[in-house]
């Protein structure tokens, strides 16, 4: 009995410090997690940034870019000390004002305050891969190879168990009110045209292989949407909804 007292003990401190570095370098992990790389302070992008920050009264804001081809962002970090991060295939592909819209709408992203979001993100991130080093553990201690039955079964069976407390970490702390609420603070500075080609651009592209449980962060799901797995981490509304919502709006 005192030595399950001990395990249980020992386990909720390492889950109390798991939260409290997850609170404290939740913003790092994740920039950390993609290895983005900053853009320099007089790269005309990070120039571009920072003016559409200062006019929406953010301090400094941090440009990074991820190697990645399909169109697709994500911001992390607080209104106080934010990071935008724009995948390369983004900067390729959209206009100078698409690219804007982009940015506006990770700005407004960064203001709407999302810290206890990223917090789950992180935690939910960290239990979606353990059934991948379950997997090469068992590899690893004899059981065959990756492909082989015992493996893969192993590999399914911690899937089961935590991959839903981990959607379920995703969906308590996400908002479809934050997408529209961007989409209508892009649209208001950027005009609707634009974000909705912007847009358009997004939803007609391949899937990134992403962590499921950071779907949530993109300006765009990610993710191969005709997958089961992924369904359960899917919380933002559709490209196409957010479409027609900005096209029966006047602004």
């Amino acid at each position: 009995m005192n030595i399950l007292l001990m395990l249980a003990s020992g386990l909720g401190v390492v889950m109390l410090l798991t939260v409290v570095a997850c609170f404290v370098f939740s913003r790092q992990i994740l920039l950390r997690w993609y290895r983005v790389r900053k853009a320099p302070f007089n790269d005309p992008l990070h120039m571009q940034m920072l003016k559409l920050a200062i006019d929406a009264g953010m301090p400094a804001v941090e440009l990074c870019f991820v190697e990645s081809p399909v169109v697709n962002s994500f911001s992390v970090g607080s209104r106080k000390n934010g990071s935008i991060v724009l995948t390369t295939g983004a900067i390729e592909r959209l206009s100078k004002e698409e690219l804007s819209c982009m940015m506006v709408y990770e700005i407004a992203h960064l203001m709407s305050g999302r810290g206890l979001r990223e917090i789950a993100v992180v935690l939910a991130g960290t239990l979606t891969v353990l059934p991948i080093a379950a997997l090469w553990g068992a590899v690893f201690t004899g059981f065959g190879q990756e492909y082989d039955p015992a493996p893969k079964l192993i590999k399914f069976f911690v899937t089961s168990l935590l991959a839903p407390p981990a959607a379920l970490l995703i969906h308590i702390t996400s908002r479809d009110s934050v997408k529209y609420e961007s989409d209508k603070y892009t649209a208001l500075l950027c005009g609707p045209d634009t974000v909705i080609g912007m847009l358009s651009k997004l939803s007609d592209q391949e899937s990134w292989d992403v962590n499921p449980s950071h779907a949530s962060l993109f300006i765009a799901n990610p993710l191969a949407e005709d997958e089961i797995y992924n369904t359960l981490f899917r919380t933002r509304p559709s490209i196409d909804d957010r479409i027609k919502r900005l096209e029966e709006v006047e602004y």
